[in-house]
Parts: C-alpha cells; structure tokens; sequence
C-alpha cells in the first residue's frame, strides 16, 4: 500500500521532476548550444567544435560560452515540465487501450509526439531570445534578456515572441517521436539491470543513442528555426526565410544541400549529452523515491 502510495505521488510530480531533470541538462549542454546556434546561422565554412568553443573563450570568456543561458534556463523549466507531464499522461492514456496493447514501442513514439506540440509552444519565446542574445548579428544590441524582450516587443509586437513556431513544431515533434520510441526499443533489448547504477548507467547510454540517432531526423527544422528566430524585416518589409520548407529549399539552393545539417555535430553532442543528462537525473530521482 505504501509503495503504491509512493508511486502515485511520483506519477503526480512528474513535471516537477522533469523540471529538475531540464536544468540540469541545460547547465551541462549550454556551450554547445552556443556553437550549435553560430554553426546553424553562418552561411559560410564553420570551424570545429573546439575550435569554435576556443574562438567565443578568446572572445568574452567562460561566459560568452553561457550566453543565452537564462532565457534558456527559464524556458526549460516549464518546457520540460510540458513534455515529460504530456508525455506520461499521453502514455498511461495509450497504455490502457486495448488496440495498442503490447507496443510499448509504437505507444512511447506516439505519446512523443504529442509531447512535442505542448513542449513546442511553451519553449519558442525563450528560444526567440535566446537565439537573438547568441546570434553574432545581433552582438550589442541587447543588455540582457530582460532588454531583449523589451525590445522585441517595442520593435516587433508580441507576435515576435513566435516567431519560428513551426519549425519548432516540426523540430520538436519528430525529435520527440524518435527519441522516446527508440528509447523504448532499446531498452527492452537490453539485458535485465543487476543493480540500480547500472540500470543508470543503461539509461544514460540508451539516451545518448536515441538522442543522436533523433537529432539525425530533426536538424534541418532546427536550422530553419534558428534562421527564423534571428532574421529582422528587410527595408521592404519582407522576410528572407517565411516557411519551414521553403526556408529548407532556399538554403540547400543557395548554399549546397548539407547546409540544412549546419551545426550537426554540436547540436549532436548537445541532444546526446542533454537527453541521456535528463532521462538519467528524471529516473534517478523517480528511483530513490520508489
């Protein structure tokens, strides 16, 4: 009775732990975050990811690594929330329907899904200004994030704050669809956890997989968004990128077809670390309580 007690109360804080489990991603990924989002928005030759890391650290520190952090940082709190809480009431929801018994696999790819409509939606403001306080186009033209929201609402109305939504929503959908299908797919191949770290250790390695093998399938999106979020009105009002594919067709025109895989390899290392980060701390946490 007690454990049943327990597990309900686990079930019933998931978004909080999810919470808990998204700051701790964020704190470890951000400096290749930071490289993702100059890689993504340069239409010339990148660098490599050390080399990039070592350019920003030559040119403001430590902390130019973490620009972007708090609007970052913020915005994972309830994003994470958002996902993990959809995801597992999508989840208990699918579990129980009788045409579905039995696919664990094709239930965590659904349930994924859908996570990522609600994930998408609450994330997109944080990321606007995020990516406007990383973007080497916009270096000195906002104090903080507080000034960078002012702004964006002074200069661009409200409706700035969503700029990129689609992308974001195909980004997040299909990360989330592969991610936690995958997940489930590996997990259940692998051999039964004799203790509680190594059931750890199996998560973080199955997170790492899933989470790069998702980020095959959803980088371009991430690279329309980016260049979405970042661009300004040209002085005929008109935007350069005004569609998800449109937006993908034009970079691979202009700038070769591997273009829209622009920051693949931080971008990698970021999703490979953060979702085995979060997957490991979320069911950490979960297992000390059950």
């Amino acid at each position: 009775m007690m454990e049943r007690m327990v597990v309900v109360r686990v079930r019933r804080y998931s978004s909080l732990l999810g919470a808990i489990s998204g700051i701790a991603e964020a704190i470890i990924v951000q400096p290749f975050d930071m490289v993702k989002t100059h890689h993504q928005l340069n239409p010339g030759i990148n660098p490599g990811v050390i080399r990039t890391l070592i350019q920003l650290h030559n040119e403001g520190g430590i902390r130019l690594w973490y620009r972007g952090f708090v609007p970052e940082a913020i915005g994972i709190i309830p994003k994470s929330s958002a996902m993990y809480g959809t995801y597992g009431s999508v989840h208990k929801y699918l579990s129980r329907q009788e045409r579905l018994h039995g696919n664990k696999t094709l239930i965590a790819s659904i349930a994924g899904f859908t996570s990522g409509i609600s994930e998408a939606i609450i994330v997109t403001p944080s990321q606007i200004v995020k990516v406007r306080l990383q973007a080497r186009e916009h270096m000195g033209c906002y104090t903080g994030p507080i000034d960078c929201c002012r702004k964006l609402y002074s200069q661009e109305g409200a409706t700035a704050f969503f700029i990129g939504l689609k992308p974001t929503l195909w980004r997040n959908c299909i990360w989330n669809t592969v991610y936690f299908g995958l997940m489930e797919r590996i997990r259940r191949n692998l051999p039964p956890a004799s203790s509680k770290k190594e059931a750890l250790l199996q998560t973080f390695g199955s997170g790492f997989v899933g989470a790069f093998v998702a980020t095959c399938f959803n980088a371009p999106f991430d690279v329309v968004k980016s260049r979405f979020q970042c661009q300004l009105p040209r002085e005929d009002g008109h935007l350069k990128y005004h569609s998800t594919f449109q937006s993908l067709i034009m970079i691979c025109r202009e700038e070769g077809t591997t273009a829209v895989y622009k920051g693949f390899r931080p971008k990698a290392i970021r999703m490979g670390l953060g979702g085995a980060t979060a997957m490991s701390v979320y069911e950490f946490i979960v297992g000390t309580f059950t």
